[in-house]
Order: structure tokens, then sequence, then C-alpha cells
């Protein structure tokens, strides 16, 4: 796994438990852009379709 995405791993919240077990699970390999992206969209699934 980058560097750049143990650190933005470490930083999210307890709310994006779920998030972290998916990705560890499903052994995803993604850029940081596209690993923003579905932080965003996983996000939004929380919030009820609202960016916080």
């Amino acid at each position: 796994m980058d560097t750049q995405i143990k650190i933005m791993f470490k930083s999210l919240t307890n709310e994006f438990t779920g998030f972290r077990a998916a990705y560890n699970l499903e052994n995803k390999t993604l850029t940081l852009t596209q690993l923003m992206k579905e932080l965003q969209s996983y996000e939004l699934m929380l919030n009820g379709g609202k960016l916080i």
C-alpha cells in the first residue's frame, strides 16, 4: 500500500471503518485520486447524499 494512502487511512474517522474493511477485503489498489473519489462516494452514502 502506498505511503500516502496509508496516511489517508490513518486520518479517517471511525465512520469509515466499513470502508477500510471493504478496501482491505477486496485487496484494492487505487491511486490517491481514485481513493479520494471512493471516499467521497462513501461519505455521500453515510450522509444521505450530502457532503460535510
